[in-house]
């Protein structure tokens, strides 16, 4: 069984692209809930109704915004069981945005 090839092994090239500001850029579109156990609505305020709860770290890509309120879809089931796909609406300061790699991401 041959698990590594013989011969002559070169360097490691250099890499040919270093990052640009876009690439390190913090992106507003993808956002954490940064509380614990906050309800989630069904529009932007607390008079609509409740639909669920969400964690610390849940996380999806904002959608809009209305009045300090911002409209999420979850990319991934949340902590509670909320649906991936599922759109909530979170006070925005309930929300912060994911940022470059090497910190707290939002795969």
């Amino acid at each position: 069984m041959k698990l590594f090839a013989l011969g002559h092994r070169t360097a490691d090239p250099a890499p040919t692209e270093t990052p640009t500001a876009a690439a390190t850029a913090v992106s507003y579109l993808a956002r954490y809930v940064n509380r614990d156990a906050v309800f989630a609505h069904s529009g932007p305020g607390p008079d609509f109704a409740p639909i669920g709860q969400l964690f610390y770290l849940d996380r999806g890509i904002k959608l809009r915004e209305a009045d300090g309120w911002v409209q999420l879809r979850l990319r991934y089931r949340s902590a509670s069981g909320l649906a991936e796909g599922a759109t909530a609406w979170l006070p925005e300061a309930w929300t912060s945005p994911c940022v470059p790699p090497g910190t707290l991401t939002c795969p």
